[in-house]
């Protein structure tokens, strides 16, 4: 009886290193986190996956590798380039080094196209032949699914939608650059400005809070559900904490959530005009705010795109959450057969 064949499927980014098994129905039968370890540079950390590769390939029959990686990266010759978080990797031949350590053939792309291959062929893109993908996480990137095929564009580098500008004089952001969407909706920054105004608003509060003695009846208003959930340390504040008090329709955090939805919700609306995809699929840890980020960038894609007669589009929330990376660079050999 021959045995079941699977893939590896690897996302590699600066903080974890997640490993699967992937079968044929893209499944992920087994998993593996690695602690990234970027500032030591590429050499251990592949030599580490190599490791863990071998113990999943036990007794299991494995045709490939598939690796995801958080940055622009040279599909063919699988060389990364330009990688934000990853510092020292840079021209790093990931494609060779694993081939070595593992004897398989190994395939490479950037970590959002991963996701949006991943989505495309077994979670919320399936059936489509024109999706976007967006991951939002500390940064924010994009995979393309045009006519049937992913894109990825002249340089491998299309899909970079979190370095689209939305703002001419913006803020600087990490790439060098102003006004991207990323410096706007990444995580880190919309964190940061959580804690600014939750620090804020517990000030002003404390400044004013002898002014409602003088009127009978009237109650102070308390401080956003943000800091309650952070165990009252503005710092504490992450976006699992900002998503909880958004659904919980605490006001601060909605207008903040409404932000960056609108925010995001720009860039979308400039790729629908560009790309004229049929689905929009949002993942990454800022879309674990829910529903209200998601009705936030509805309302500002559909305020933005022209009003095209039965135009289908819809945008909704990835179906294969964290595990999309790893399922989409799985199925990175199919796309050569």
């Amino acid at each position: 009886m021959r045995r079941a064949s699977f893939d590896i499927g690897i996302d590699l980014g600066g903080t974890n290193i997640k490993i699967g098994l992937v079968d044929g129905t893209g499944k992920v039968k087994a998993r593996r986190v690695l602690l990234t370890r970027a500032a030591s540079g590429p050499s251990q950390a592949l030599k580490r996956i190599g490791v863990t590769i071998a113990d999943l390939r036990k007794r299991r029959q494995v045709a490939s590798v598939g690796i995801g990686i958080a940055g622009l990266v040279d599909h063919a010759a699988g060389i990364v380039r330009v990688p934000p978080n990853l510092p020292g990797w840079n021209g790093t031949p990931v494609k060779r080094t694993l081939e070595t350590l593992t004897g398989l053939p190994v395939y490479c792309t950037n970590d959002a196209n991963a996701v949006a291959l991943g989505e495309w062929l077994h979670g919320a893109g399936l059936g489509c032949k024109h999706l976007l993908c967006v991951t939002l996480g500390t940064g924010v990137g994009g995979g393309i699914i045009a006519n049937g095929r992913l894109l990825t564009g002249a340089n491998d580098a299309a899909g970079e939608i979190g370095h689209a500008a939305i703002f001419a004089e913006g803020l600087p952001c990490s790439c060098g650059h102003s006004g991207c969407v990323e410096r706007y909706v990444g995580a880190r920054y919309v964190e940061d400005r959580a804690r600014k105004r939750v620090r804020a608003q517990v000030k002003r509060l404390r400044d004013h809070k002898n002014q409602t003695s003088l009127f009978p009846g009237v109650k102070a208003a308390g401080p956003s559900l943000m800091l309650e959930f952070a165990g009252g340390d503005p710092s504490g504040i992450t976006m699992r904490e900002i998503g909880r008090a958004a659904r919980a329709r605490d006001p601060l955090a909605l207008t903040l959530v409404e932000e960056v939805g609108d925010y995001l919700g720009t860039a979308l609306a400039n790729a629908v005009e560009l790309l004229d995809p049929e689905r929009i699929v949002i993942g990454g840890g800022v879309s674990g705010i829910g529903r209200p980020l998601l009705k936030a960038v509805r309302k500002s894609v559909f305020r933005r795109t022209q009003a095209l007669p039965g135009r289908k589009l819809d945008i909704v929330f990835s179906e294969l959450g964290i595990e999309a990376g790893i399922v989409g660079a799985s199925r990175l050999r199919t796309l050569d057969a």
